[in-house]
């Protein structure tokens, strides 16, 4: 723990692989973890598999890449630089503009989250 999860669309194994390294390093530093407890899961959302704007798929305008954060409850600052860096990250990892960019923390409790079937807490 934390988990980050990534939806993107047509990824090379080079952006995945900088994505992984510079938003593990940001996370790390923002919540001052080491990179050994972070994990990254990445999912493809083909053209057929987005909608925005009421609009689906080739017709859509915009693909926004949606990051979630899966981690222990953690102030509100150290998500805001969190997120600023992480941002940073995909745009030079992608090549896409920070207005695509969605961030989402999803705070877990310590005793919600179990390793190896036993809790983390």
């Amino acid at each position: 723990m934390p988990f980050i999860e990534v939806i993107d669309r047509d990824a090379t194994e080079e952006m995945r692989e900088l994505a992984t390294s510079a938003m593990t390093e940001a996370l790390c530093e923002a919540f001052k973890i080491k990179p050994e407890i972070v994990t990254c899961y990445y999912f493809s959302a083909p053209n057929y598999s987005y909608g925005h704007a009421s609009k689906f798929g080739r017709n859509a305008e915009t693909f926004r890449m949606f990051i979630k954060v899966h981690a222990f409850p953690r102030p509100q600052q150290a998500k805001n630089d969190a997120a600023k860096t992480m941002t940073e990250a995909i745009e030079r990892a992608y090549g896409v503009g920070s207005e695509n960019i969605i961030i989402y923390f999803c705070d877990r409790e310590p005793t919600d989250a179990f390793h190896a079937g036993a809790p983390a807490a």
